[in-house]
């Protein structure tokens, strides 16, 4: 049985290491990997089923072994090693609301307000709330004087979610005195924010 040691290694050097041991074993020998980091247990572990490497794991104190079964497959030699060492992209759970309507959906005008104010609820007792909330055409309505849901907007705006309104909508509509929470902006600044989100929900 050949052993590798490659305690205090780092990626890409354990996984260096493994492929040139398996070159140096015949077919149906086995080899001992001793790896002392989880990380690099996984990345040489991912590397050695992805090649149809039979292997074994077990732990000693602080240190890994590996047993791998050597096969009599050569593709792995051409295996990127850095490629195992890449993280993951992390997932952008960032997410903005647009508001194109003082309702949702269509049908009852009465249950499609009540709706509104049911999903602003929801959205204050999410994990992760959004990065803002856009309001445009009648979806101002939502953010000016008479709005029934701007106790909801303000809670969320006191939380760090912007509040953001379609200026040329306000002016359209002759209530760009009436805005009661969050600020004015344009479509420019609209269209970059929703580009830098990992999601846009649209209502």
């Amino acid at each position: 049985m050949k052993i590798v040691d490659v305690k205090g290694m780092k990626c890409p050097m354990p996984l260096i290491e493994t492929k040139k041991a398996l070159k140096e074993i015949e077919a149906g020998e086995t080899l001992k990997i001793l790896i002392d980091n989880e990380t690099s247990v996984k990345n040489v572990t991912h590397f050695l089923k992805d090649n149809s490497f039979p292997v074994e794991q077990v732990k000693n104190g602080d240190v890994y072994e590996l047993v791998v079964n050597r096969t009599g497959d050569d593709s792995f030699e051409t295996v990127d090693e850095v490629a195992y060492c890449e993280a993951p992209a992390q997932k952008d759970n960032s997410y903005e609301v647009v508001y194109a309507k003082d309702r949702i959906g269509e049908g009852s005008e009465e249950l499609g307000n009540a709706l509104v104010g049911a999903m602003l609820h929801s959205i204050k007792a999410m994990e992760t709330l959004p990065t803002k909330i856009i309001f445009m055409n009648s979806g101002i309505n939502l953010v000016t004087k008479g709005s029934l849901v701007l106790p909801q907007l303000k809670d969320l705006e006191a939380k760090g979610v912007g509040i953001i309104t379609c200026g040329t909508c306000l002016d359209y509509f002759g209530k760009m005195d009436e805005l009661e929470v969050g600020r004015v902006s344009n479509m420019h600044e609209i269209m970059e924010s929703m580009l830098a989100v990992g999601k846009v929900i649209n209502i």
